[in-house]
C-alpha cells in the first residue's frame, strides 16, 4: 500500500518546483524579485527538510546566513543580494535537474548492461574500465552512477572471488572500489554537467567553458593513466589464481557505446546552444538538462512514453526532499560566491598582495592548498572554489590569469575529491562498500590523491610560468 507524503514533503517538494521554475523563467526575462521569491522558497524548503540537514550542508548554511547578516550591517547593495540569490537559485536549480537526468538514466536499460559489461572485464583491463565506467556514469547520473557501478563490482566479487584466497579477495575488492571512484572523480576535470566545471563559470564571468574544459578532458586520460600505473605497481605478484568469471557478453559492449554517445549529444547540445544563441553557458545547460532527460525517458518508454516520462518525472520530484543536505551545500555556495566578495575588503587584501610581492605561482600554491585542505576538514570543494573564483578574478594578480585558476583548481577539486573522508563521494563509496571513509579515502587512496595534486600543481604552475596559462 502506497503511502501519501507528509505535508513538510509536499511543500519542500512545492518549494523546489517553484525555484526550478523561477530558474528557468529567468533564462527569458530576468526579475529581481522572483530571485528573491525563490530564495525565499529555498529557506522554506530547508525549513521543512531539517531532519536531512547533515553538519557538511549545515557548515556552509551558516556561514552563508552570516554573510548576508554581515552584507546588511555594512550596507551592501541590493543588487548585490539579488544577484547572490540568482546563483543560489541557478545551483539548486542545476542540481535538481540533475536529479530528472540521473532517473531518466536509471530507468534505461543500457545503464545495467554497460555496468555488466564493465564490472565482468578480465584483470588485466578491468581497473581501466571500471575508471572509464566511474567516469561515463558520474557524467550521466552523479553519485546515482557511482552507486550503480560500486554495486555492480560488489555483486561481480560476490559471484566471481569465491575461488581466491581472503587477502586476494581484499586486495580486488580494493582495486575495484579506487578505479570507479578515481573515475568517478575525474568528472571535475571538464564535465559540462558537473558542479566543478559550473561553479567556476557562475563565479568567474569573463570565463568560457571552452577556455578550460577541453584541457581538462585531455589531462583526465593522464590521471587515469597515472592511477593504472599506481594499480599495477600495487598488484600481488607471483599468486596468479585461474578466473573463474563468465567472459563479458560482448551485445552489453554496445550499451558502453550508447552512453557515451548520450554523454556526447548532451554536451554538445549545450555547447551549441550557448554559441549559437545569446544565452550563457549556465543558461543553455538549465535548458538542455530537463528537454533531454524527457527525451531519454520517452525513447526508453517506447510505446509508453507517456507513461515513462511522467514516472521519471514523479521519482524525481518525489526524491527533492532527500537531496536537501546537497541543495544546502550548493545554495550557499552561489551566496557566499557573491557575498563574500561584496563584505571582504578585496582592495585591501589586493594592495596587501602587492606589498608582500605575491606572484601568480604563490598565489596558485595557496589556493590549491586551501582547496585541498578545507576539503580534508569537511568544507564542500564548491564553496572553496567559488569564493576563490571570485576572489582571484578581483585580485587581479600580473601574470595570473582566471583560466590558470579555474585549470589549477579543477584538478585539486579532482584530488581531494576522492581523499577526503568527509566530502559525499567518498563517504557515500564507503557506505555502498561497507568500510570506513577514512578507509576508502586517506587509508587506501592517499598516494594517488597527494600525486595527483602534486603533479598537477606543478604542471599548472610550469605553464603559467612559460606563459601557456
Amino acid at each position: 500500500m502506497k503511502v501519501a507524503p507528509a505535508l513538510p514533503d509536499i511543500i519542500a517538494r512545492i518549494c523546489i518546483c517553484v525555484v526550478i521554475a523561477t530558474g528557468l523563467i529567468q533564462i527569458f526575462q530576468p526579475i529581481e524579485w522572483m530571485a528573491f521569491a525563490a530564495g525565499a522558497a529555498l529557506v522554506v524548503f530547508f525549513a521543512m527538510t531539517w531532519r536531512q540537514l547533515t553538519a557538511v550542508s549545515i557548515v556552509p548554511m551558516v556561514l552563508a546566513a552570516a554573510l548576508v547578516a554581515i552584507g546588511l550591517w555594512q550596507g551592501v547593495g541590493v543588487h548585490a543580494f539579488g544577484h547572490a540569490s540568482e546563483r543560489a537559485v541557478f545551483l539548486a536549480s542545476l542540481l535538481a535537474l540533475l536529479g530528472v537526468l540521473r532517473s531518466a538514466a536509471a530507468a534505461a536499460p543500457e545503464i545495467e548492461r554497460a555496468g555488466r559489461y564493465l564490472t565482468a572485464q578480465p584483470p588485466g583491463r578491468r581497473y581501466l574500465a571500471l575508471n572509464f565506467g566511474g567516469h561515463i556514469f558520474g557524467t550521466l547520473i552523479n553519485l546515482g552512477g557511482l552507486a550503480i557501478l560500486l554495486d555492480m563490482a560488489m555483486r561481480a566479487m560476490a559471484t566471481g572471488s569465491s575461488h581466491l584466497p581472503p587477502d586476494l579477495q581484499e586486495v580486488k575488492f580494493r582495486r575495484m572500489t579506487l578505479a570507479v571512484t578515481r573515475g568517478f572523480s575525474l568528472v571535475a576535470l571538464w564535465s559540462p554537467m558537473g558542479f566543478a566545471v559550473n561553479s567556476l563559470l557562475i563565479s568567474m564571468p569573463s570565463l568560457d567553458y571552452l577556455d578550460f574544459a577541453p584541457l581538462g578532458f585531455a589531462l583526465s586520460f593522464l590521471c587515469a593513466g597515472y592511477g593504472w600505473m599506481l594499480d599495477r605497481v600495487t598488484a600481488p605478484r607471483g599468486r596468479v589464481v585461474a578466473q573463474r568469471a563468465a567472459p563479458p557478453d560482448p551485445a552489453d559492449g554496445r550499451a558502453v557505446w550508447l552512453l557515451m554517445l548520450h554523454v556526447t549529444l548532451l554536451g554538445a547540445a549545450v555547447i551549441l546552444l550557448n554559441a549559437q544563441t545569446s544565452l550563457s553557458f549556465q543558461q543553455s545547460l538549465l535548458l538542455v538538462v530537463p528537454s533531454y532527460s524527457i527525451g531519454w525517458a520517452a525513447w526508453t518508454g517506447g510505446r509508453r512514453a507517456l507513461a515513462a516520462t511522467t514516472q521519471v518525472l514523479g521519482v524525481s520530484v518525489s526524491r527533492f526532499p532527500l537531496a536537501a543536505s546537497e541543495l544546502g551545500v550548493f545554495a550557499s555556495a552561489g551566496l557566499l560566491s557573491v557575498l563574500v566578495v561584496e563584505v571582504m575588503p578585496t582592495e585591501a587584501i589586493r594592495l596587501l598582495a602587492i606589498d608582500m610581492q605575491l606572484t601568480a605561482l604563490p598565489v596558485l600554491w595557496i589556493f590549491a592548498g586551501l582547496l585541498f585542505g578545507l576539503g580534508c576538514i569537511g568544507i564542500n570543494p564548491i564553496i572553496t572554489a567559488s569564493v576563490l573564483g571570485s576572489l582571484g578574478s578581483q585580485l587581479a594578480i600580473p601574470g595570473l590569469s582566471d583560466v590558470a585558476i579555474a585549470v589549477q583548481l579543477i584538478g585539486i577539486w579532482s584530488a581531494v575529491m576522492c581523499f577526503s573522508p568527509f566530502i559525499t563521494t567518498v563517504a557515500y563509496a564507503a557506505s555502498l562498500v561497507g568500510r570506513s571513509a577514512f578507509t576508502v579515502g586517506p587509508r587506501w587512496n592517499w598516494t594517488y590523491s597527494i600525486g595527483v595534486a602534486v603533479i598537477w600543481t606543478l604542471g599548472t604552475s610550469a605553464a603559467v610560468a612559460i606563459g601557456v596559462l
